[in-house]
């Protein structure tokens, strides 16, 4: 309704205005134009206050219509330019709409996370799965870094960057580690798996793997 309103008193202002000044050039101030009018009207003669009065006639009919055209001509402008308000409004309307549900899905993801990498434990974590694979850890290092400042989840979580070795292993059982690894509900992913051949075995191989994963900021 604010916008009806406004609308409404653009139009009563621009009115008012405008009337005033065509009265004002019309008239004169005081009237005076008008009594000039009057005085050399009846000066003339019959024949002349015919031609007069028709003139008028015409040139009465003539601005009304010019009047009319302009008047109507501001509503069209004002019209055009209510439209454009109520469109920017619907497309604020919509824009807050999505971003509600957009914040709804982040706020969600971010509960998800602060459940699973607030409670992660690094080391125990690659401990367990190395013993349910039966694969021994050497030279485990941790490390955490600040998350990119154009990252949404900067301010609540840090990334977490993990190295370590696994030694005399099998491609089969190698697999299986990195499988349950990223399975296992931490939100670490393997970066980079390095494979180097052991002498007098074709089997068993000496790996280094470099993770990453999420933490709790602070």
């Amino acid at each position: 309704m604010s916008a009806i309103e406004d609308f409404r008193d653009k139009l009563g202002n621009q009115w008012s205005s405008f009337t005033l000044e065509i009265r004002k050039r019309i008239l004169g101030g005081n009237n005076e134009h008008l009594d000039l009018l009057v005085d050399t009207f009846y000066k003339l003669e019959p024949p002349q206050r015919n031609a007069v009065i028709a003139g008028g006639m015409a040139g009465l009919v003539f601005v009304v219509f010019g009047f009319l055209a302009l008047y109507f001509a501001q509503i069209a402008s004002l019209n055009r330019e209510l439209n454009k308000r109520f469109d920017a409004l619907y497309e604020i309307r919509e824009l807050r709409e999505q971003y509600q549900l957009e914040n709804s899905r982040f706020q969600g993801l971010v509960d998800t996370l602060q459940g699973s990498a607030g409670a992660l434990r690094v080391k125990p974590f690659f401990e367990k799965i190395a013993n349910e694979q039966g694969v021994q850890i050497e030279g485990l290092n941790e490390s955490k870094a600040p998350l990119p400042a154009e990252n949404a989840l900067g301010e609540k979580f840090q990334e977490i960057r993990v190295e370590m070795r696994l030694n005399n292993i099998s491609i089969p059982r190698l697999l299986n580690f990195v499988l349950e690894v990223e399975k296992g509900g931490g939100f670490i992913r393997i970066q980079d798996i390095q494979i180097r051949a052991r002498y007098g075995t074709k089997l068993f191989f000496d790996a280094q793997i470099k993770a990453r994963g999420l933490s709790a900021a602070g």
